[in-house]
């Protein structure tokens, strides 16, 4: 919406004013909380397969009902529409891959989401450049964005359902079957076995309410996906590709076109490095790494912003670290986060899990957007990335310290490990 959003302000009567510009690029933020809180009883009782397909309802009617919107109220609601299924979709991505992939891959399967989610940026970035010169283009825009759900219908109806899922709900042929045709032969009955450990216990302790939440160990879990979200945010990764626009302009690239797809094609580079090395170094190398690198990014942008330098070291010190900011989030604490909460995360209480902890991404998502541009204004660039730089240092710690790596290692054999009545069985 950011580059068609004036177009849009003028044709439906609220050009100039700047809350609701900011309330139409940003209402989804509220949809994508409810969907993100709401996709677990979907998983539960549908599977995330038929989920997926249910999901491309609001993600069709809200880009329909906003490129046909002739006044604000139809925009939010179409708006609306679309953040539900962007919040339903954050977590089942994630969900879904940890729970098909073979053990082996699942890292860097899980990494395609940070990849997909670049290419679609970009993508987006690219379809919103005709509006700069036509003011019509948006409607034709929000049309093409109808075409992404119904391949999503399409494309799913060939898809697997999660093993997990078919051997909880009583389909154990059905299971076996899946498990072979994604996994192979050979790892038959050994993950039937490891399911069938788990789902036991699960059947035994029947507690199915957000409660659980507060109940070893997913208690623990639950601490962990919410505070590495909360720490993502903080650290400022919204803030700073917000003001990296400006920050090109400095130096004279003028066209936020141009450099919001640098900006995005550095994010690719990272996430495709993700790739490669997610199932070699581990989740938890990479995302102490990662936050590391993203705290001496920021404190070199801070060095070039308030050290006496000439103009031209000082802009190229700031470019420098922006994109050195953006790599080495997509290298970990971009993909690690929404890979290694399902991983850890039980399966009876997976989904309410992630539900929970994307729940925390849309709040703090949120307030980021919300007072970013205030801080700047009131404490200056240099502070608020000195802050920012302060929270990715906090996060590595926190990753030092409350992180377990997880590559390797099935899911199942996670959650024995966690659970400290199925260890002592397992034993």
């Amino acid at each position: 919406m950011n580059g068609p959003i004036e177009a849009i302000a003028h044709e439906l009567g609220f050009e100039g004013n700047s809350f609701l510009e900011g309330l139409v690029v940003s209402i989804f933020i509220a949809g994508a909380f409810i969907g993100s809180l709401g996709v677990s009883s979907f998983v539960d009782k549908f599977g995330s397969r038929r989920t997926f397909q249910l999901d491309t309802i609001p993600l069709i009617l809200g880009a329909l009902l906003s490129a046909q919107a002739h006044n604000l109220n139809e925009m939010l609601w179409g708006r609306f529409l679309v953040g539900l299924g962007i919040g339903t979709n954050t977590v089942l991505v994630p969900l879904y891959i940890s729970e098909v992939s073979p053990t082996k891959y699942r890292g860097s399967l899980g990494s395609l989401c940070q990849i997909g989610t670049c290419l679609g940026i970009i993508a987006s970035l690219a379809l919103g450049i005709p509006s700069e010169s036509d003011p019509h283009w948006w409607r034709i825009m929000l049309y093409i964005a109808c075409v992404p759900g119904f391949i999503l219908i399409f494309g799913m109806q060939f898809a697997v359902e999660s093993p997990r899922w078919l051997y909880k709900v009583g389909r154990v042929n059905e299971t076996k079957r899946v498990i072979e045709t994604i996994w192979g032969e050979s790892e038959v009955e050994k993950s039937i076995e490891e399911i069938k450990t788990v789902i036991n216990d699960d059947v035994k302790n029947q507690k199915t309410s957000w409660l659980e939440l507060l109940v070893e160990p997913n208690k623990k879990v639950a601490f962990i996906g919410g505070s590495l979200f909360i720490l993502q945010q903080f650290a400022g990764i919204n803030g700073v590709l917000y003001f990296s626009s400006l920050t090109f302009q400095d130096v004279g690239i003028t066209s936020s076109s141009l450099a919001s797809l640098l900006v995005g094609l550095t994010n690719f580079a990272g996430a495709l490095f993700a790739l490669t090395l997610m199932d070699n170094q581990g989740r938890r190398r990479l995302l102490i790494g990662s936050y590391l690198g993203m705290a001496v990014s920021m404190f070199l942008i801070v060095y070039a912003i308030t050290v006496p330098l000439d103009e031209g070291s000082s802009h190229i010190l700031s470019i420098l670290g922006t994109l050195m900011y953006i790599f080495t989030f997509a290298l970990g604490a971009g993909p690690v986060t929404g890979i290694i909460i399902p991983e850890l995360s039980s399966n009876q209480s997976r989904s309410k899990i992630m539900g929970f902890s994307f729940s925390i991404h849309w709040i703090c998502n949120f307030l980021v957007g919300l007072y970013f541009l205030e801080l700047v204004e009131k404490f200056g660039v240099g502070p608020v990335y000195g802050a920012f730089g302060g929270v990715s240092l906090m996060s590595a710690v926190f990753a030092t310290y409350f992180i377990v790596e997880t590559k390797g290692r099935s899911l199942e054999e996670i959650e024995i490990s966690m659970n400290a009545n199925l260890a002592a069985k397992d034993e």
